[in-house]
């Protein structure tokens, strides 16, 4: 059976006054309902009493009609939590009544207030899902030929919404072809099946008019006999519509469902799947509908907000909406609670964990992280995730070559050699020497015994606030550590330099040459070419050119610390350095390099690796593997095909041109700054003072966090809002952060 909306009623509410008072004998005022392929009225007697007027479709079979009125009456004494209308026969004893060739019928009306238009709170959505599961549990046992059918909005039956796939527009297309090729999978025998209502969508569900529990679920036009866990699909399908969130929105219905009706393991597998199916089947059918009988304005009612939700949904990543759902029904779940404490039993005390209220991630896909509860954040701190949280060419490469091998240096192989190829590549032609390690902190630790080892000395200058590793030797280089909590100050091989902080009124290069002649022989100047715990500090000018003739003046050499803002990142150049028109005689890599893989490294100078090479062997057991370097070829390529660097430098600028737009209405936003997707805002209490607002931002933070989008402090004040996204981040998700970072800014 496929839709046929031609042959619908068309009677008008003088016809429905007429045929209250010839059938039924009732003197009421007549108002339409909105409705698929029959005509409803709502009807009101004089003395207040009120009913529905029911006229089928002209092609509806006698039997369905006698099925749906089995079904309430079933319904009226099975399922008492919720309220049923009561079915009134005509002058003439009739249930059934004739009219101008269609059937008619009246029912008394339910008093309640639309789902659709109701707040949908978490207690709402989970008396949703209480009151279908009641519902479905009614059903068990009921028994009526009338509901042995092929019907067009059955789940199972969703292969007759394929043939109107032409009708819809191309970009479209095929993300519902996908869809309803996951329905298709379906193992439809594994499911429990009965008789269900088939059609709990948003303006069939009755609430009470403070919006806190379901009272009724109208029209049982489309009762069929099917998999029961329909009746949930189709109701968290409607639930999902217009939700910033429409993961948690359904598990809460799935929660509250299988509160009262338990769901068995391949029914949580499958109702995700169904409810997109009956999304993807309503634009289908909306499409064909349009065609064939434009008048009919029903199925458009959602056809926007269903568009925007399947696009959403297609771009989640596959299997995490099921995932959740089954947390949601208590397999796998954690107290969040619980899984703190025993995360604090067995891991060291020293490693921190983000936001007052802790966050439950179990997927990442590209700018976007997702939790067990079913929210999505859009990540704008994780440049780890340089080209997207788990991007699947990254991920396709990294799985095909730990399918074939993976071992050390100490063998030929194809993959070390292409890849230090192509990263020296990119960089000045003197910079031809790499060594790979597997983090950041391997790779500053290696450059500090390369120019130690060249120069013979051991000194060493930094910026203050600086970090640049987890080693002993890195933390004596890094102020944020030894003069933080728990710092034993700074080392006598060590100088510190001010923060070229031109916000603060810092911005000179003349205090390195003034450090390098205080220290007993200069070994190396590490600093990064734009100050990430400082506070996403960009470089005044000439910064790092006079900086660096001064430490190779007094005979050390330059390091460039690229771990947190190269490969791209700077829009308008690969490294970061370039900015400044500076070449370091030594850069180090990490975070971005891998993806997330433990990859890292040092590029140098062919005479500086060989002063490195006196004897002792420099061997690490994974640094440059053949996995690790097909990961980094292939976080290479995506960079240069997706046009990542000059999505950098095009997001990167709009987002900045926004946030001193914000900055111009929002006095708190002291000075905004950054290159590319390296960006941040420092948060101040006085204009004129600059006194940080460090409080204040850690509220930003955890508010942000509340709406979607994660972000944190860093500097010296802990005032500065860091903004280092995967290098997919777009225009839109700029629009989204400044949506959202409008309503938390102070006034």
């Amino acid at each position: 059976m496929v839709p046929v909306v031609d042959k619908a009623p068309r009677f008008s509410a003088e016809h429905a006054v007429r045929l209250a008072a010839e059938l039924y004998g009732l003197d009421v005022a007549a108002v339409p309902l909105p409705s698929e392929r029959d005509q409803n009225f709502r009807l009101q007697a004089a003395a207040g009493a009120q009913y529905v007027l029911k006229i089928a479709n002209r092609d509806e079979p006698r039997e369905i009609l006698e099925l749906q009125n089995a079904s309430i009456r079933h319904l009226t004494r099975h399922a008492t939590g919720l309220a049923w209308p009561r079915l009134i026969p005509t002058a003439a004893g009739e249930n059934i009544a004739h009219a101008g060739g269609h059937h008619v019928r009246l029912f008394t009306w339910i008093d309640g207030v639309c789902f659709a238009v109701q707040p949908h709170t978490p207690a709402l959505l989970n008396a949703l899902g209480r009151a279908l599961a009641e519902i479905d549990n009614a059903f068990e046992g009921f028994a009526h030929p009338g509901a042995q059918r092929t019907f067009y909005w059955d789940l199972r039956q969703s292969a007759l919404a394929r043939p109107h796939l032409d009708l819809l527009p191309a970009p479209q297309r095929q993300i519902i072809e996908d869809f309803l090729d996951d329905c298709a999978a379906v193992e439809w025998d594994r499911l429990r099946h009965g008789f269900i209502h088939g059609d709990a969508n948003d303006y069939n569900v009755l609430t009470d008019a403070a919006g806190s529990r379901v009272v009724s679920v109208l029209d049982f036009g489309d009762m069929v006999h099917s998999a029961t866990v329909c009746d949930l699909a189709v109701g968290i399908a409607y639930a999902m519509l217009d939700k910033q969130d429409p993961i948690e929105a359904a598990a809460e219905v799935v929660r509250g469902y299988h509160a009262l009706r338990p769901l068995t393991d391949p029914e949580i597998d499958a109702v995700y799947t169904l409810a997109v199916a009956r999304l993807a089947m309503s634009v289908c059918y909306s499409a064909w509908q349009a065609r064939v009988s434009p008048q009919n304005e029903y199925l458009s009612i959602s056809e926007a907000p269903a568009w925007a939700l399947l696009g959403r949904l297609a771009r989640y990543p596959r299997g995490w909406p099921r995932e959740v759902f089954r947390r949601a029904c208590g397999h796998g779940a954690h107290d969040l609670t619980a899984l703190l404490d025993r995360r604090r039993a067995h891991l060291g005390p020293s490693l921190s964990i983000s936001y007052a209220r802790p966050l439950h991630i179990i997927r990442g896909s590209m700018q976007h992280l997702y939790d067990a509860d079913g929210r999505r954040y859009l990540d704008c701190v994780n440049n780890v995730a340089h080209v997207g949280h788990c991007h699947p060419r990254v991920v396709a490469a990294e799985a095909a070559q730990s399918a074939l091998l993976n071992t050390n240096t100490r063998y030929l192989h194809e993959h070390l050699v292409d890849y230090l190829e192509r990263l020296t590549a990119t960089l000045p032609a003197r910079l031809s020497v790499a060594f790979l390690v597997s983090s950041g902190s391997e790779a500053n630790e290696l450059a500090l015994r390369l120019a130690r080892a060249h120069t013979g000395r051991e000194g060493t200058i930094v910026v203050d606030t600086a970090y640049h590793g987890n080693t002993n030797a890195l933390v004596d280089l890094s102020p944020y550590k030894f003069n933080g909590p728990g710092g034993r100050g700074k080392p006598r091989h060590v100088e510190v330099v001010p923060m070229p902080d031109v916000y603060r009124g810092v911005r000179y290069a003349g205090s390195v040459a003034e450090a390098a002649r205080r220290m007993d022989g200069v070994a190396a100047f590490f600093c990064e070419s734009a100050l990430s715990c400082g506070g996403q500090i960009i470089l005044p000018d000439g910064y790092l050119n006079e900086a660096y003739a001064a430490v190779r003046a007094a005979g050390g050499v330059c390091v460039a610390d690229e771990v947190q803002t190269g490969f791209g990142r700077a829009g308008s150049h690969f490294w970061m350095f370039e900015t400044q028109g500076v070449e370091p005689d030594i850069v180090t890599m990490g975070k971005p390099i891998g993806n997330g893989h433990p990859l890292a490294a040092v590029v140098t100078t062919r005479e500086i690796a060989s002063s490195f090479a006196n004897g002792m062997e420099y061997f690490n057991t994974f640094g440059g593997n053949p996995v690790s370097c097909a990961v980094g070829l292939a976080v290479l390529d995506v960079i240069r095909d997706e046009g990542l660097q000059e999505n950098a430098r095009d997001a990167g600028g709009y987002l900045l041109r926004g946030l001193r737009d914000l900055g111009g209405r929002h006095p708190t936003i002291g000075d905004v700054r950054g290159l590319g997707l390296f960006l941040g805002f420092e948060m101040v209490r006085n204009p004129e003072t600059l006194e940080p607002a460090a409080e204040e931002a850690a509220e930003l933070v955890n508010r942000m966090k509340d709406l979607g989008v994660l972000l944190s402090t860093d500097g010296p004040m802990h005032n500065t809002i860091k903004i280092k996204p995967p290098l997919v981040f777009c225009r839109g998700d700029a629009d989204f952060l400044l949506d959202r970072l409008a309503q938390v800014l102070p006034q």
